[in-house]
């Protein structure tokens, strides 16, 4: 049972993520005849283009929910002893001069 579960969940997943590829490929396929205009200059046409997937708007606003989300941060602090600078140099350091070089 587990793994026809899977079987299917799979499949199904596959299926998801192809989706937009074979959309976006059947639409191309869909518009393959279209006229294109190649002229550089500015001009008008009277065609139109007519498409329901390019056309496609939302037109019920309703289905779109107006709540407001309210986003609540909360901020901890935290106390940190600094630490105690070390006094000694080590040898390999003792010699190096205590400016950076000039810059030109």
């Amino acid at each position: 049972m587990q793994e026809q579960l899977k079987k299917y969940l799979s499949i199904f997943f596959l299926f998801l993520l192809l989706f937009p590829l074979a959309e976006k490929s059947i639409h191309g396929l869909e518009h393959e005849k279209d006229v294109h205009c190649t002229a550089i200059e500015k001009h008008f046409h009277e065609q139109e283009h007519s498409c329901s997937i390019c056309d496609f708007t939302l037109t019920d606003s309703n289905s779109l929910s107006n709540t407001d989300f309210v986003f609540t941060l909360t901020a901890q602090s935290f106390s940190f002893n600094p630490f105690s600078q070390s006094v000694t140099i080590p040898y390999a350091y003792s010699n190096l001069p205590s400016r950076a070089p000039p810059v030109s």
